[in-house]
Formats: C-alpha cells, structure tokens, sequence
C-alpha cells in the first residue's frame, strides 16, 4: 500500500476520511454545479457530470462559484448530501465561506499538485487544523 503525505493551507477547519471523488480539469459550484436533492453533479458537459459528491473527499482545481456557493453547500450539508471535505488548487473565496458555515473541512495550496497526485478512488486522511492531506492510493484493477 503506497501512502503520500502533502501538505497545504488551511481554509476551513476540521478533519475528514473518505473516498476521493476528482475533478481534474473542472472547477464547480455548489450553488449551480450540485443538484440540491440528490447531491449529483448536474452541470452540462462536466467531467463529474452524474457523480456523487456527498460523503467524498472532492478534489477540483477551484471553485467557480457566486454568492450563491456557501447557501450550496449549506443546503448540501443540511440533507446529508455534501462532500465530506475540499481539497483545491486554489481556492475560491466563495467555496472557502460555504466550506466553513457548513463545517466542511478544506484545504489549498498545496505542496504538491493533488490533481497529479490523487485520484478517484484513492482514500484521502485530510487534516485542515494542520494542513496535511494523506492519500492512500488504491490499486486500479
């Protein structure tokens, strides 16, 4: 079992564990991108379009997100349907305030570029309190 250890900047606090979900070339937003019942990415033509967010660990390059972003994630959060925690390139400051009055923990800035290290699948330990994401790269068959 290969394990990666990265290190990146804290922008809402909290530790999380789960299955990533990833983006690679996508940003999203939570208030357009996610169907608000089913928690299914719906936007035309994304690359996660039809995937489930809600309870993974997502991994995008940034959000592309309005003000509508944080009441997104607040929805998400409030029907169980949100990711358990953010990792971005570079975080938008709209993601970053849904993140944290959802109590989603998220990280950016990392020391390493997570859309080359993590994939879908892998199993992700983030903790945003000190900046360290773990990933567990699962074997693809």
């Amino acid at each position: 079992m290969e394990k990666i250890v990265i290190k990146g900047r804290r922008c809402s606090k909290g530790v999380a564990q789960g299955e990533a979900v990833v983006s690679y070339n996508d940003a999203l937003a939570m208030g357009a991108d996610i169907d608000r019942e089913t928690g299914l990415v719906i936007a035309p033509r994304h690359e996660l379009q039809g995937k489930e967010v809600g309870g993974k660990i997502l991994v995008f390059p940034t959000g592309r997100g309005s003000t509508a972003d944080p009441w997104g994630f607040y929805w998400l959060m409030k029907i169980g349907k949100a990711p358990k925690a953010i990792i971005n390139i570079k975080a938008n400051p709209t993601t970053v305030a849904g993140a944290i009055i959802s109590g989603i923990p998220m990280i950016h800035e990392l020391d390493k570029n997570p859309l080359e290290v993590i994939e879908t699948g892998d199993i992700v330990c983030l903790d945003a309190n000190k900046g360290i994401v773990e990933v567990i790269k699962v074997k693809k068959s």
